[in-house]
């Protein structure tokens, strides 16, 4: 019996799909490589990814991306970058699993914030990830430059958000309280029964015999009583000065409450305040949270999608009309992550201050999506005259630890518009730091700015007396230094920001505002002291009171105390002078 090798019937359909599957590949497998790097792109970055072309050749392993275009989640006509071609050399056995590892990636013409025509941002999820920034950053509060608006108000006070009112009537309950445990105290004493007692003993010993030993022994315990007694009023004494002091720095704390009123007032009754360091705040303080909002966005991202140590993820499962449910990844050891960039090389566009942009060169290593597998943290660098920046993403432990630093000299500094005033400044050509920090949940950032060649430029010609001030003021500064720090965690963060602005602005508005200003906290002063006056001279009143009365009659019970003792002890002493007469 003839048994055939090849079933021919079934060989010619399937080498048709054979054919048409390869077909398939060559016609439509760079679109849709394409569309997929796009689509994860946009998902990623949170605005749009855009190919202009793309060449796949498995045969070398290879990918050369053209015309990528990706827009910037912060500023709806502005690129984050483009790149004229990206070009990856593919490690093809990972892509049997699904997983792409990149050995060395080359990218050229990098440039940044380049202008586009259409908004690059894609729809933002209610409470996703630049929610979360902003909500962070609101939470850095700045003080609002009024002055430029007008001139100063003062409103009503509620006296219940005053802190004297509170702080007086707490020290009168408090000088009650101790009023009633030091008079209970003295009244367990008795001062006065034991005087009576050493009088009643003296008299009787005025008619003592030599021989009435018994009449001796019950006067020297009566001396002892007396001795006690004044000794627990003494300790009373130093109880009551101890505790009057307290209170007498209860009332010299009132005037700290007071002065706390005056600043609550002022913030409260948006009464600017026209210290330097809050000038400096109110000028450039929003600049300062927009870099650090920036930072913490893209640290919080690579959190993300680089989550640290072993940790199952969650996903999306697949779109079904039933059960979609969510799959959930468990990373192995010793296996590839699902992406890898081992080794990058970067050639960026800057531009320079009077000529044609610079280009530069960066490398970068050790991108993952699973930095534990990986086992290394990831780095970039970029070295270059006038160009310093590093970064370092170490996700491999369970705690992360993001760091970052850029220096960028002699490059050309975007426009800032002041806050609250008529005033656009332009630095031109500039030096500008940028160091972010951020380990498990501590933030430490610094920004700053240096320019020698300051520009500035009035939006308007309207404006109030005090901005044209300010007007003056800056038009004549041609350096620029701005320095802004943060600190603390991510749930209580702390921005400082100062300029070398902050101190000329300050003296020259309030040389000029002097009047207006000092007329405003008088009728501030005049308001507070009118609400908090009556219980502060209560309880001084009070306190005054305590310290007056007890002491005295303290002052009293000694003095008879140790007349009652310096009087049994003469006439002691008198007897035991008398020869065979020894007391008990």
């Amino acid at each position: 019996m003839h048994v055939a090798v090849f079933r021919w019937k079934a060989a010619v359909p399937l080498l048709a799909f054979g054919a048409l599957g390869a077909a398939a590949w060559l016609l439509f497998a760079e679109r849709i490589a394409r569309r997929a790097i796009e689509t994860v792109g946009t998902a990623v970055i949170g605005a749009k990814v855009e190919i202009r072309a793309l060449a796949l050749s498995l045969g070398h392993g290879s990918v050369a991306v053209r015309g990528l275009t990706v827009a910037s989640p912060f500023r709806p006509l502005v690129n984050l970058l483009q790149a004229d071609e990206l070009v990856a050399d593919l490690d093809l056995l990972p892509l049997l699993e699904k997983k792409v590892v990149i050995d060395r990636l080359a990218a050229k013409g990098l440039k940044f914030a380049t202008p586009r025509a259409t908004d690059g941002r894609t729809r933002r999820q209610a409470g996703g990830l630049m929610d979360q920034v902003e909500h962070w950053g609101a939470q850095l509060r700045i003080p609002a430059l009024q002055l430029a608006h007008g001139t100063i108000g003062v409103g009503r006070l509620d006296p219940a958000q005053l802190y004297t009112p509170r702080a007086a009537s707490a020290l009168r309950a408090r000088a009650d309280s101790e009023l009633l445990a030091w008079g209970a105290a003295l009244r367990q004493l008795d001062v006065a029964a034991t005087a009576d007692s050493a009088k009643r003993m003296i008299e009787r010993l005025r008619g003592a015999r030599l021989v009435d030993l018994t009449l001796l022994g019950d006067a020297r315990r009566t001396l002892d009583q007396v001795k006690t007694t004044r000794a627990r009023l003494d300790a009373l004494h130093q109880s009551v000065a101890a505790g009057i002091a307290t209170l007498q720095a209860g009332v010299a704390e009132l005037d700290d409450a007071r002065r706390r009123d005056y600043t609550f007032a002022r913030g409260l009754l948006k009464v600017p305040s026209l210290e330097a360091p809050d000038i400096g705040a109110a000028l450039f303080g929003g600049a300062a949270i927009e870099r650090f909002q920036r930072a913490l966005y893209w640290a919080q991202l690579t959190r993300r999608y680089m989550p640290p140590g072993l940790l199952p993820r969650a996903a999306p499962g697949p779109k079904r009309v039933r059960r979609a449910g969510t799959t959930v990844r468990f990373p192995r050891e010793r296996a590839y992550p699902a992406f890898l960039l081992r080794s990058g090389e970067f050639s960026f566009q800057l531009a320079r201050a009077g000529g044609e942009p610079g280009v530069y060169a960066a490398r970068l290593s050790g991108l993952t999506s699973d930095p534990a597998l990986y086992g290394h943290p990831t780095t970039a660098e970029a070295s270059a005259p006038g160009v310093r920046a590093a970064a370092l993403i170490d996700h491999v432990r369970t705690t992360p630890r993001d760091t970052a630093g850029a220096s960028l000299a002699g490059v050309g500094l975007p426009a800032l518009t002041l806050p609250a005033l008529p005033i656009r400044l332009e630095p031109g050509p500039g030096t500008v730091t940028l160091g972010f920090a951020y380990y498990g949940d501590s933030l430490r950032a610094s920004w700053g700015v240096k320019s020698d060649q300051v520009r500035w430029v009035r939006d308007t010609t309207t404006g109030s007396e005090l901005a044209e001030l300010a007007w003056r003021v800056v038009s004549g500064v041609s350096r620029l230094e701005v320095a802004a720090s943060l600190a603390g965690t991510l749930e209580r963060p702390r921005l400082a920001v100062s300029s070398n602005l902050d101190r000329a602005l300050s003296e020259r508005i309030r040389a000029v505002a002097g009047e207006e200003i000092a007329a405003a906290e008088r009728r501030l002063r005049v308001q507070v002291d009118s609400l908090v006056e009556k219980e502060a001279a209560a309880a001084r009143a009070q306190v005054a009171a305590v310290a007056g009365d007890i002491p005295q009659q303290l002052g009293v019970q000694q003095a008879q105390l140790e007349q009652a003792q310096r009087a049994l002890e003469q006439r002691l002493k008198e007897l035991t002078r008398l020869p065979g007469v020894r007391l008990p």
